[in-house]
């Protein structure tokens, strides 16, 4: 009894608590000066081991070997303490099954009763992949279940991981080889639908599932054209229309839909167009444009028209006939 209670006073002065527990087969602390050779440190086997400066980190599968020796008597056992429970002598390697921080405790004794100082190893179990996310630098437009972008957009990647840390991302465009992410890119100069695959890797080694992102690459800009009611009558290569005349802007896009119509009059700023225009006495050039949803921007046409607002005079000649 009296040998069972100095084993459970060694343990808590050498491990720093007071934790109620069986106590293991602990030897009593030696009065003498210890003279074991110091024990070499953890190490993690089966698994990537990363270290940030600061903790280690492992993955999956990971199981972490103690071993020690001793120069004079040998070593007799290495005692542990994992995650601040008293786990009794050392025999097997240990391993973890939940993710997070972890800490394994340990001395060693030699045959002669000598121990070594308490160490601490601290390890973090990082069972997670990271997640990964795709954006656009320009406007995505979602069409029932298709999603449209413009000419030239870039697609940048942004991956987060809980404990590790990200390592890479990587992307591949349609049945193309994957590729480190280092910045963003662009799709082929191709219109219609073109695929993105892309994942990432944390720094032990956990891959997030690959994720595919489909998006229509729409080249074509909308068509815009001028007409004006009623129709312009033609002399000498010059469009009269009378006063009143109404100037209408037509657009249609092929994929995706008009987002925008705008006009100017005479080399003046863009205005968006609402309603049919009505142009004052004199002539003038009226110009058009149009935008579709995902930015692409129609060629300018233009229409010039003289309104003639003065009314016709006639004179009266006798005959001599």
């Amino acid at each position: 009894m009296r040998k069972l209670m100095s084993v459970l006073l060694v343990l808590v002065a050498g491990f720093g608590f007071a934790q109620q527990t069986t106590a293991p087969d602990f030897p009593e602390e030696s009065t003498s000066k210890p003279v074991v050779t110091e024990e070499k440190p953890v190490q993690a086997t089966g698994s990537v081991v990363y270290n940030d400066g600061k903790v280690d980190y492992v993955g999956a599968n990971a199981k972490f070997v103690i071993t020690a020796e001793d120069k004079g008597s040998g070593v007799k056992a290495i005692y542990i303490m994992v995650d601040n429970s008293l786990a009794g002598k050392y025999a097997d390697p240990i391993s973890f099954t939940s993710e997070g921080k972890h800490t394994i405790g340990y001395r060693v004794e030699d045959n002669v009763g000598n121990l070594s100082a308490f160490k601490m190893y601290e390890v973090v179990v990082d069972l997670s992949a990271p997640e990964v996310k795709i954006a656009s630098d320009k406007k995505v437009v979602a069409l029932g279940d298709a999603l449209y972008v413009g000419r030239g957009a870039s697609f940048t990647l942004v991956a987060n991981d809980k404990y590790s840390g990200v390592k890479m991302a990587e992307y591949a465009v349609g049945e193309g080889a994957f590729a480190v992410y280092n910045g963003a890119f662009t799709l082929p100069d191709q219109n219609g639908f073109q695929t993105i695959r892309y994942r990432a890797t944390d720094n032990v080694g956990n891959t997030s599932e690959t994720k595919t992102y489909t998006v229509y690459v729409d080249l074509n800009a909308p068509k815009v054209s001028l007409s004006v009611d009623p129709a312009a009558f033609e002399k000498d290569g010059v469009k009269y229309v009378p006063a009143g005349a109404r100037v209408s802007l037509e657009a249609s896009d092929a994929e995706t839909a008009v987002a925008e119509v705008w006009y100017s009059i005479d080399g003046g700023d863009y205005l968006p167009y609402n309603f049919p225009i009505v142009l004052s006495a004199g002539t003038h050039t009226v110009k058009a444009k149009a935008v579709d949803l995902v930015g692409n921007v129609s060629e300018e046409v233009s229409l010039t028209l003289v309104v003639d607002a003065d009314e016709p005079t006639g004179d009266l000649v006798p005959s001599q006939k």
